[in-house]
């Protein structure tokens, strides 16, 4: 797009009708479809929803883009009303169909998970994050061959004092809300222990953990060679095989970051939070988890792979912090295995942990070992 400014995408999905405004360096906006054929409108509402998919929150800041305007059917938990909705870096604002203001701007800060799924829908898709989910609804007959059908596509979204249902015609719309959501929340602060773990463990300065080696032997990882370890590793979004594993391992409403350069250099630094369900006990059923990973600069023999994880809802979660080298080593003939180093950090006092020091460091063996396997099985799926 150059230079262009996207000042507004205006889509309205609920009839033939469609009007797509984009105003591009000044040059006049696109032309009215109101009358054009309906391959035609095809074409533009696809044009448009492959803007809306590929737009990310950094890139309104950089291009100046102010904001994305898009119709759709809302419901706050009474009636549907067709409603615009102003999608900015900042939050969202919900403006009637013909009015020109519309409600005081919600900041993404405001919105949260909407608790229990109702049953109606079909879901076929599960985002992270609050929009919890993007349900794709039929509309018209859903019997094979007998009637036009179209999508609707649902998120929801938990504020302070109502939860908010949207429906959209296009899953890009509710896909950039998700992006604009996760990236106005970062990780925050609380994850700063686990960034001065890492810092001391890649000077060397691991003097203060207990380290366990997970495998006695190598676990050989076939049919990959260590370019295709460390493109894998280096991709963002659902391809990643970091996310993969930690989807196939329980974990819920994965969020993650986009890999960066500037927070741990050398290197690449990436954040995680999920839902980790965990095994029945005593303890919690399940659990928030803060996850930062660090990819040591290319080497031509070895993928080195940092990790430090905190939970946030399991006993004495403020006595310890646990930390994981992922080493990808080639072998002369080119094939790679894998080792895992799994570092325990104690904080707290050996004497306030007791017997549940032993507890801590078995399930967390326990989880290596199952991660490690799903990771090489994510790795060689891709």
């Amino acid at each position: 797009m150059g230079r262009c400014q996207l000042e507004r995408d205006s889509l309205s999905f609920g009839s033939v009708a469609a009007v797509v405004e984009l105003s591009q360096g000044g040059e006049g906006s696109a032309p009215n479809l109101l009358h054009a054929p309906v391959d035609r409108i095809r074409r533009h509402l696809a044009a448009v929803e492959r803007r809306l998919e590929g737009i990310a929150a950094t890139e309104l800041q950089q291009r100046s883009m102010r904001e994305v305007s898009v119709n759709c059917n809302v419901s706050m938990g009474g009636s549907w009303e067709t409603k615009r909705v102003v999608l900015t870096v900042e939050g969202f604002t919900l403006v009637d169909r013909n009015a020109q203001e519309g409600t005081e701007l919600t900041p993404w800060s405001e919105v949260s998970s909407p608790g229990p799924e109702p049953s109606e829908p079909s879901m076929v898709e599960t985002p992270t994050g609050p929009l919890r989910r993007i349900t794709q609804w039929w509309r018209g007959s859903s019997e094979a061959g007998d009637g036009a059908r179209s999508n609707l596509y649902q998120a929801e979204m938990q504020l302070p004092n109502r939860r908010i249902t949207l429906q959209f015609g296009a899953a890009g719309p509710p896909e950039l809300m998700q992006r604009l959501w996760q990236a106005s929340q970062g990780p925050g602060g609380k994850v700063q222990p686990l960034l001065d773990l890492l810092g001391k463990c890649l000077q060397g300065e691991r003097h203060g953990l207990e380290i366990m080696t997970i495998y006695q032997e190598p676990l050989p990882l076939p049919g990959l060679n260590i370019c295709q370890v460390r493109q894998q590793l280096s991709r963002n979004g659902s391809s990643n095989p970091i996310q993969r594993m930690h989807e196939a391992t329980k974990a819920e409403r994965v969020v993650s970051w986009d890999w960066n350069q500037d927070v741990l250099p050398p290197g690449q630094i990436k954040f995680f939070e999920f839902k980790q369900i965990l095994p029945g006990g005593l303890g919690p059923s399940e659990t928030r988890v803060s996850a930062v990973y660090h990819l040591e600069p290319d080497d031509p023999d070895q993928v080195i792979l940092h990790k430090a994880t905190k939970p946030w809802d399991v006993p004495f979660k403020d006595d310890f912090l646990v930390y994981h080298k992922h080493i990808f080593a080639k072998a002369p003939d080119g094939s790679v295995s894998l080792q895992i180093e799994l570092g325990l950090s104690w904080i707290g006092s050996p004497l306030k942990l007791g017997p549940f020091k032993a507890t801590i460091r078995n399930n967390t063996l326990a989880e290596t070992l199952g991660s490690g396997q799903a990771l090489s099985s994510c790795l060689q799926a891709a």
